[in-house]
């Protein structure tokens, strides 16, 4: 009985470790998924992939990961599309 309280104790641990710890970095990309979906696209894992590159602040604009870019490229997202849904993809 004790082994299986330890067992269900460091899973419920685990799992609760991998929430906390998905929040922040989906916060930080949903303005690029939302912008896909309601660009009319279907947003699943390689758009979550493509977005969780985040944009890098230049001034007073954000420049759009490469890497995310080329990923909804990959998935025929037209490239001006593709770089202002990653311009979103920041904190």
């Amino acid at each position: 009985m004790g082994r299986l309280l330890v067992a269900t104790s460091l899973v419920a641990a685990a799992i609760t470790a991998q929430v906390g710890m998905a929040s922040p970095a989906s916060a930080m990309y949903s303005r690029c998924l939302n912008h896909v979906k309601n660009g009319g696209y279907v947003v699943g894992p390689k758009v979550y992939s493509a977005c969780s590159h985040q944009a890098t602040k230049l001034g007073w604009q954000w420049i759009p990961h490469p890497t995310c870019v080329t990923g909804l490229g990959n998935l025929r997202v037209p490239w001006a599309f593709a770089m202002d849904a990653c311009s979103h993809a920041h904190g």
